[in-house]
């Protein structure tokens, strides 16, 4: 696999770059509408994580957003590194239920500006003018773009007030139907090692993000299976999660992970086992995400065929059923 020393300088500054052996159908289209400071590189499935990749690549090279897409021939994988809010770009990506991950990433382009800082405006020592404008002129423009920017101040506070008591809202909700959905002894194990990975997220903030996305998935299944799956369903998943991340964090805690990140100099092949704990996470990310796919299918057939009946009776559907004195 190309380090990501390879993975920059192949890519420079494109902002769609296909590495040798991987790619999307729709690169030329998605280099046209992706915002400045954004890149889209596209590799062949990694052996660490793709969030990993991101990370390493954004901090080379100061972009605003990163997004790397594993190319699968079934359905591509993601990872984001950004200075927006990654969990949401990610959630985004998987939303869109493409599986060619350059769609995916059209899908959410415009969703992806980053914010740009101001220019200062040079000074003026040639009197009270500018561009021939009076000193009365001048004033008056000034105010106009005082009074504009103030009212677009306003709106900015009021949309990002809403949507900080919207997302306060889904994460209270979440967090109610978590703890409905993990009850009895594993489900208290697993309410635990769920805030251990939160903890973990904050001490190995190198890795932060993958964790935050994998306890984000992990809670979000549980929640799925809860409304639409059986108990027994259930309390296999929580045995089968509470093996998975007592091993998990088993390698993320501060005798092993945390220790190899302070002391590398104590440990052989320190860089090979921070990407093996690394890889273990990305493949119990994934699969949680394949696992609620599956939950979503399997509900999705149900709507299927509700959806066909009517389709088969609307089509059916005669006059004559309605008025019977009518002839068909």
């Amino acid at each position: 696999m190309a380090t990501v020393n390879d993975i920059v300088e192949t890519c420079g500054d494109t902002s769609v770059c296909q590495l040798p052996g991987a790619s999307i159908s729709n690169a030329s289209e998605l280099q046209r509408v992706l915002p400045d400071g954004v890149q889209v590189i596209v590799i062949e499935p990694p052996d660490v994580s793709s969030t990993h990749i991101a990370n390493s690549v954004k901090q080379s090279t100061g972009a605003d957003t990163v997004i790397v897409i594993e190319d699968h021939a079934v359905k591509d994988r993601f990872g984001v590194a950004s200075n927006q809010d990654s969990d949401s770009i990610f959630e985004a990506l998987y939303g869109q239920g493409q599986n060619d991950g350059g769609l995916a990433v059209a899908g959410i382009a415009d969703t992806l500006v980053p914010s740009s800082p101001v220019a200062p405006t040079p000074g003026n020592d040639e009197g009270f003018s500018l561009g021939g404008l009076s000193g009365g002129a001048l004033i008056a423009v000034v105010a106009m773009v005082v009074i504009g920017g103030t009212i677009i101040e306003v709106v900015h506070r009021v949309r990002k007030k809403n949507r900080a008591g919207a997302n306060g809202m889904s994460a209270r909700r979440l967090e109610k139907e978590l703890g409905e959905a993990l009850d009895g002894e594993d489900g208290r194990f697993l309410r635990e090692a769920i805030e251990q990975l939160d903890e973990r997220a904050r001490a190995l903030p190198q890795i932060g993000t993958q964790l935050t996305g994998l306890r984000g998935h992990i809670s979000e299944l549980f929640v799925r299976v809860r409304k639409r799956g059986t108990d027994q369903q259930i309390r296999l998943l929580q045995a089968k999660y509470k093996d998975t991340l007592t091993k998990l964090l088993k390698a993320l805690s501060d005798d092993y992970y945390g220790d190899i990140v302070r002391n590398p100099r104590f440990w052989s092949n320190p860089e090979s086992r921070l990407a093996d704990v690394q890889r273990a996470i990305g493949s119990v990310d994934s699969q949680a995400v394949e696992n609620i796919m599956q939950v979503n299918e399997s509900r999705d057939l149900e709507f299927q065929v509700a959806l066909d009946s009517l389709i088969k009776s609307v089509d059916e559907a005669r006059l004559s059923d309605v008025y019977s004195d009518r002839e068909p």
